[in-house]
C-alpha cells in the first residue's frame, strides 16, 4: 500500500511540468492571417509586450518590432493619432473585415 501511494505521488511529481508546458503552448497558426496587437503573444507582440514604454499606447516605433503590426499600423490607428490604443485595438478586432477586391 505504501508502495502503491509513493509510486503514485512520484509520477504525479514526474507529470508537473508537462503541465506547464501545455499551459504555455501558443494557439494553432490559423492561415496567413496578420495577427492583430492584442492577440499576437506568440511572437512577443502582445498589446503589453508591444507597448515597452507602458504608456497604453504603441507607437510606430514599438510596432516596429512585430512585422504584421508594423504593416497594419494604419488599420488600427482608427483616430489617426500615430498610436494604437487599446480601444482601437478592439474596436478594429470587433467591425467586420475588409471585403475581398473582386477580381
Amino acid at each position: 500500500m505504501k508502495a502503491s501511494r509513493l509510486l503514485t505521488a512520484a509520477a504525479v511529481a514526474a507529470l508537473l511540468p508537462m503541465v506547464a508546458v501545455v499551459a504555455q503552448t501558443p494557439p494553432p497558426d490559423h492561415g496567413d492571417q496578420a495577427s492583430p496587437p492584442a492577440q499576437s503573444a506568440r511572437h512577443g507582440s502582445s498589446f503589453d509586450a508591444l507597448d515597452t514604454d507602458k504608456d497604453g499606447r504603441i507607437s510606430k516605433t514599438e510596432a516596429a518590432a512585430n512585422p504584421d503590426v508594423s504593416a497594419q499600423f494604419s488599420r488600427y490607428d482608427v483616430n489617426g493619432n500615430g498610436y494604437i490604443e487599446r480601444d482601437e485595438v478592439t474596436a478594429t478586432n470587433n467591425s467586420a473585415p475588409p471585403a475581398e477586391p473582386k477580381q
